[in-house]
């Protein structure tokens, strides 16, 4: 009986060390905000900018000057901007809708806000880090000035679109909820399991609103209703209520009762146009997608090696063994991407931009195909970009629009 109930306590010691150790790796605030504050620092923002050489800046400039074309390369122009790619791509857009001017923004505020929003995200993730916001935020640029959509959104939509696709994933792990509820993370526990991630990611947003006092001249209520509306916003990318989504979203184009005058519509729609940009990098032209592609599984597969090393059970496409980088991307755009798009699709009736993202789509799931079956997986992660020719007319920048 003694040597059960030590053996018993033993196990519990190596679970609880376990524990410890997990959460010493998943730290979510590695600045805490309050202290930051009291210690007096300022987040890094823009005016880094000045260091970097004057053709460096040129480029940069140069590029914002066409940020609304679907190949944009977001990889380049964060580092012509040294890192500051979401920070300088937000500034620019507040100023092409002028929004500063319409809220009244304070500048010196709104670089606070930006730049600790941009801080926030880790940069040691492979992909949910801030040049990923910044991807998912120049996609909803694109998503926005769709002429179906264009002419019926408000600033007050506008300003919730572009704050909502910045600050999605702010201050991500690494790893996903599953591995969260798991390891018994104090998250999984305050939001109960569900939507773990994206109530975080919210949550520390309306947080940096309030210390940054971005909004704090609004009135209350506005100030609270923005932040509701853009929590509506963010928890719309929890992928485990895609179905939810996309069958209301079906439904309203098969009753063709979709009325943009309407703001709760527009809301809804807002929500649809985040849930792509999130998802849209199989929608890239070929070099852009295939980046993205073998960011995120890398960063699947950092997550199994941590499930492997500390016993934990290996979680879907997190075993670089079983899981290749083709195979993942296969389902991911059959399941994920193709549906939901297929009704952005027909949403834009359908525009240039949406027939567009469909042929890189189709492309880049035959492409991975071919892939899957010329390789074993563990020469796919490695070599699958430089063995694979560019197939006939494979997305370059002679098929992209305005």
């Amino acid at each position: 009986m003694l040597i059960c109930d030590s053996s018993s306590a033993q196990q519990g010691e190596v679970e609880s060390g376990t524990r410890r150790k997990i959460k010493r790796l998943l730290s979510f605030q590695r600045y805490c905000h309050a202290s930051r504050l009291l210690r007096g620092l300022v987040p890094h923002t823009p005016g880094s900018l000045h260091l970097l050489d004057d053709d460096y800046l040129g480029q940069a400039a140069h590029m914002l000057s066409k940020v609304g074309t679907w190949n944009f390369d977001i990889f380049l122009f964060d580092r012509l901007t040294n890192g500051n790619s979401l920070v300088t791509l937000m500034c620019h857009l507040f100023n092409v809708y002028g929004l500063i001017h319409h809220f009244q923004l304070d500048m010196v505020k709104l670089h606070r806000f930006l730049g600790m929003v941009q801080e926030d995200y880790h940069s040691q993730n492979p992909y949910h880090n801030a040049v990923h916001a910044a991807d998912v935020t120049q996609a909803m640029y694109c998503y926005l000035k769709e002429p179906k959509l264009a002419e019926q959104l408000s600033p007050l939509d506008v300003f919730l679109g572009l704050m909502a696709a910045a600050a999605h994933d702010v201050d991500h792990p690494g790893v996903n909820q599953p591995f969260l509820i798991k390891t018994r993370h104090h998250l999984a526990s305050l939001y109960q399991n569900t939507s773990v991630l994206e109530s975080h990611h919210w949550r520390s947003t309306v947080g940096m609103l309030r210390e940054s006092g971005l909004l704090s001249h609004l009135p209350a209520d506005m100030s609270q209703d923005m932040e509701q509306q853009l929590g509506s916003l963010i928890l719309a990318t929890d992928i485990s209520r895609q179905n939810e989504f996309l069958l209301t979203f079906r439904e309203h184009l098969d009753n063709q009762d979709l009325d943009l005058q309407l703001a709760s519509h527009r809301h809804f729609i807002l929500q649809i146009a985040l849930k792509c940009a999130d998802v849209c990098n199989p929608c890239r032209v070929w070099e852009l997608s295939r980046q993205w592609s073998e960011r995120v599984c890398e960063e699947f597969y950092r997550q199994g090696d941590l499930e492997r090393k500390f016993d934990l059970e290996i979680s879907p496409l997190c075993n670089q063994q079983a899981d290749s980088v083709p195979s993942i991307q296969i389902g991911f755009i059959s399941y994920i991407v193709e549906p939901l798009f297929e009704e952005w699709h027909r949403f834009t009736e359908p525009s240039l931009l949406s027939q567009t993202m469909m042929g890189h789509l189709h492309k880049n799931k035959a492409r991975w195909s071919r892939l899957r079956y010329a390789h074993t997986p563990s020469d796919t992660q490695t070599h699958s970009h430089a063995e694979e020719p560019e197939p006939e007319g494979g997305g370059g920048e002679g098929e992209d629009i305005p």
